[in-house]
């Protein structure tokens, strides 16, 4: 009822603009998102677009005379932009999809379900270290004054947005015409860290006359401190409680997860930064222009986690059980308890089989009717008291220049661009732990687990043991790019109304290096749970100093928020704390040097050239047909090198491993609009895109991890060099109808791709030891289809107060399928949910406006865990032939609500207060079926209060 109820708004909203003011017509100023321009100046001086109707009003312009399929978001005011940040803005865009990364931060972009989106600010292409994608984070939404999603290609965007192009445009000081001043301070209360995180904004810009012509410098910055904490519980890897050490042996038995972990995500984010335009009117005809950025983001986040129960260990008991017979599938498991991977014997068939061997005959199996616990007593457990101590840093740079033309019919351009992109992360992790005599398990509490543990003892020193391991983790990644561009254009009298042409060379270079180790107890040591716990060391015997551990965040999902004994992420920050472990662990002290295994370069060198036709055939009277046709013509020459390890006489020396590869790719466009009068048009459009390999997927270096906790899998990931670049074939075609007050669009589109990459696991034997190793693949083909709907409507019609009411909403339904041979065919893309909405009202009338927007996604599965040891459903009928069962890990459907309320004291100041997922949405996913509870992430609910001055 909840998914026909938020459906209706966005419908009675989108009919709502048709029959409210039917047959009135747009009037709004012509504009296209291949122009990297802000909104136009007034005659004041003032950015035109204001308030929250402004906006909208300017995005619905852009999108009708695109030439493209677009949709934008316009900035209210300058420094005003519609939500606190660019993903939170880019969720309300018909068919964009977001997720939280790391710190509670929307981050990651889907257009249509599909990640690979080229980002570029006023039209340049930019990156964050060695990736294709760029975080939005590292540019607050405050610097923006407008953002284009453009969802089908031409031939003068810069080639790899597979998905689509994201144009971040920033203000310039010609788009005003006096001085200017705006600043921005902001107070956003995180009610569950229950923080109040400062935000401060600036914006100076001026232009004046000289003897050599106009000249204006806009300077804008940004800075924000954010405290972040976010729960998450994870119930990992489902796994049989019939094998040891549980040994349930029922007729029916049981399903219990093999680890379950309490983390809770804390610490600081900083964000700042500062761009500067200048702008030089040499003459009519000719402008040159600079355009400076840099933006930083510091993330001292921790995870601490006081509850990594792990039922499974020797000498565990489980009593108590509670489960429902409707939580019950068929499935395969080998003498441990796990998923019997398939693997090949010795002569070459498939087998299932418990471990590797160099035998024939598998080893036994068993299948089995299960059935997933809900409730249940463990006893003798152990359980983890962990801290992942993480210091990352991001900086991003760039100058350009160029020059602009423009006589009579023809325009030219010249634009230079050098950016730079480090990322330096480095994290150390350290495990105490204790047996616990009792913990009372639900698996099943709005999704999530539940931990009660008697007692005080994860408030106790003296009950903790130093487990498992030291892990060490430093990774360095730098990446940079020179781009030139120049394009031409020139008007036509006759259907062809303009021809354009252009070439664009880019090198681009990057670096990843890591040192990564995970360095086990030291000898004499016992770890709990394993032969060797009777010796055991406890910390309070170890020389550790008092400082070595701290009370971590609250964890909800323990004894309803008990916070608990954890190693300290500031000692595990410090290199007096990292040293000090270092030498109970028998390791070199200081920061260790990088291993060039793990390290690659890599160089890619791409010229591109194109030209387009822009045609327009009248019919009389208001009916046209315009469009455009182009071709664009890219090379690619890329190169990756690695190292590899070669050891002989006792001697190792590294032995450089390259990969070089070179694509040539002819990518054809062709649209076309059919404007029918009274505001009424149809479009179609064809595009051919292509998405490089990101190189960390190119690099073909192996990297294994032993796991010194025996109840974890050992892992691996390496790249594969074999990677093809991936291809789409984009159909659009579209219905709008546009009204002085409003407008609907309706627009169905298919995407045929090829070459898709997946990163899955599959268990893998190297050196007579078993890995979980993750490496990408292509999947061959894949199709994506869908309609997306949008409308909005403004009720001018009703009286006095009311008629600054409005409403808008999009609805987008997406279908997907896996084809070709692949072991997933048949199946939907990866994070592609089936349905998407956004239905919201908006207020403004005098000096009032306000907002409140609802936004949801379906389920989509988020990771292919097919070659992983997690239990899965099996068809009972091929319970004995050697098949795969699919296994993904599933996103559960979620929605937020945010809303935003201000006032205009006066002309220049401006008082505002808004909130963000204010119905507490939780991130949460499940193993393969509805009932297999995952994983849960609680985001964070922000209120704020601000205060915009303008001078």
């Amino acid at each position: 009822m909840k998914l026909e109820a938020r459906l209706g708004i966005s419908a009675i909203a989108l009919i709502a603009s048709i029959q409210a003011a039917a047959a009135q017509e747009q009037t709004a100023p012509a504009d296209t998102a291949a122009q990297a321009e802000a909104p136009a100046p007034a005659e004041d001086g003032q950015i035109t677009v204001t308030g929250i109707r402004g906006s909208l009003e300017k995005a619905a312009a852009i999108k009708k005379d695109a030439i493209q399929v677009v949709d934008s978001i316009v900035a209210q005011d300058i420094g005003k932009f519609p939500d606190p940040t660019t993903a939170a803005a880019l969720q309300r865009v018909p068919g964009v999809q977001v997720q939280y990364d790391r710190g509670n931060e929307l981050g990651s972009v889907r257009i249509r379900g599909l990640p690979d989106t080229l980002t570029t600010v006023n039209g340049r292409e930019v990156f964050t270290a060695t990736g294709r994608n760029f975080n939005l984070q590292d540019l607050p939404a405050e610097a923006l004054a407008r953002v284009d999603v453009v969802k089908s290609q031409t031939a003068d965007l810069i080639e790899g947005g597979l998905a689509g192009n994201i144009d971040l445009q920033l203000n310039r000081p010609f788009n005003f015409r006096k001085p200017t001043v705006v600043i921005n301070a902001r107070g956003n209360y995180g009610a569950r860290v229950n923080e109040i995180n400062p935000q401060f904004g600036a914006l100076v810009t001026d232009r004046w006359n000289t003897g050599i012509g106009e000249m204006g410098l806009l300077v804008n910055g940004t800075w924000s401190k954010t405290y972040s904490y976010q729960p998450e519980s994870t119930m990992a890897d489902p796994r049989t409680t019939a094998t040891a050490p549980l040994n349930t042996g029922a007729a029916t038995n049981y399903i219990l997860p093999s680890i379950f972990q309490n983390i809770s995500q804390s610490g600081l984010i900083w964000h700042s930064q500062v761009n500067a335009s200048y702008q030089w009117q040499v003459s009519p005809a000719v402008q040159f222009y600079m355009d400076g950025l840099y933006a930083s983001t510091v993330n001292k986040i921790s995870y601490s986690g006081g509850g990594n129960l792990q039922p499974y260990t020797t000498n565990s008991k489980i009593s108590d059980i509670v489960a429902s017979p409707d939580d019950c599938y068929t499935a395969r498991f080998n003498a441990a308890g796990q998923n019997a991977p398939v693997v090949t014997g010795t002569d070459g068939q498939p087998y299932i089989i418990a471990k590797p061997v160099n035998a024939t005959d598998p080893l036994p199996y068993t299948v089995q009717n299960l059935c997933f616990v809900r409730k249940a007593t463990i006893s003798n457990a152990v359980i983890n008291q962990t801290t992942h101590a993480d210091n990352f840093n991001t900086r991003n740079k760039m100058v350009a220049g160029g020059l602009n033309y423009e006589v009579e019919r023809a325009r030219a351009s010249i634009d230079v661009a050098y950016q730079t992109s480090n990322n330096y992360d480095e994290s150390v992790t350290a495990d105490v732990g204790q047996r616990l005599p009792t913990v009372y398990i639900d698996t099943d509490v709005d999704g999530e687990p539940r931990l009660t543990i008697p007692g005080d003892y994860l408030s106790r020193r003296d009950t903790l043991y130093l487990r498992n391991s030291i892990s060490q983790n430093y990774q360095k990644s730098d990446g940079s790019l020179f781009a030139a561009s120049a394009k031409g254009s020139y008007e036509l009298d006759s259907i062809l109304k303009k021809l354009e042409f252009g070439i664009r060379y880019a090198d681009r270079s990057a670096r990843y290096q890591q040192y990564r180790a995970v360095t086990a107890l030291p000898a004499g040591f016992g770890n709990l749970g394993t032969a060797s716990e009777a010796t055991a060391k406890r910390v309070i015997d170890l020389p550790l100093p008092a400082d070595f551990l701290e009370f971590g965040p609250a964890a909800p999902a323990i004894n309803g928020g008990e916070s608990f004994l954890v190693p300290s992420a500031d000692f595990l920050r410090s290199e007096r704390g990292r040293d000090i472990l270092r030498g109970i662990f028998k390791l070199p002290l200081g920061k260790p040097a990088y291993d060039p295994t793990r390290q690659f370069d890599a160089s890619e060198k791409v010229l591109a050239s194109y030209a387009q036709a822009n045609y327009s055939i009248p019919f009389g009277g208001d009916v046209k047909l315009d469009g455009v046709l182009g071709l664009r013509v890219a090379r690619t020459d890329r190169d990756v090198t690695t190292f590899r390890a070669v050891t002989t006489g006792g001697v190792t020396s590294y032995v450089p491993v390259a990969n070089s590869e070179t694509d040539i790719d002819i990518l054809p466009n062709a649209s076309a609009r059919l404007a029918l009068g009274g505001g009424i048009q149809l479009r179609a459009t064809y595009a051919k895109t292509v998405r490089r390999p990101d190189f960390t997927l190119l690099n073909p270096s192996l990297q294994l991890t032993i796991s010194p906790n025996p109840f974890l899998v050992n892992t691996g990931s390496a790249g594969n060099p074999d990677l093809q670049p991936q291809k789409s074939d984009s159909f659009d075609v579209s219905a709008e109808y546009y009204i002085k007050n409003g407008y609907i669009a309706v627009t169905g589109y298919y995407r045929k791709l090829r070459n898709r990459v997946i990163n899955s696991p599959s268990s893998e034997v190297i050196g007579g030891v078993t890995y979980s190793v993750t490496r990408p693949r292509n999947v061959g083909e894949a199709a994506l289809k869908g309609v997306e709907v949008s409308g909005q409507v403004f009720f001018d019609f009703l009286p006095g107060a009311l008629s600054g009411l409005g409403a808008f909403g999009a609805f987008t339904y997406a279908d997907t399928e896996i084809q070709g041979n692949d072991v997933l065919v048949g199946n939907p893309l990866q994070g592609v949910s089936k349905y998407n909405y956004t239905a919201g009202m908006l207020y403004e009338k005098y000096g009032l406006s306000g907002r409140v927007v609802y936004t949801y996604r379906s389920e989509a599965w988020q990771e292919d865990q097919t070659g992983s040891l997690a239990l899965r459903p099996i068809d009972p009928a091929r319970a004995n032939v050697a098949y795969v069962p699919v296994m993904f890990r599933w996103m559960r459907p979620n929605g937020r609500l945010d809303f935003s309320l201000g006032y205009d004291l006066n002309d220049n100041v401006r008082i505002d207060v808004g909130g963000t997922n204010i119905t507490r949405q939780k991130n949460q996913t499940y193993w393969g079926v509805p009932f297999a509870n995952s994983q849960t992430f609680a985001i964070e609910t922000t209120y704020t209060v601000g205060v915009r001055v303008k001078l």
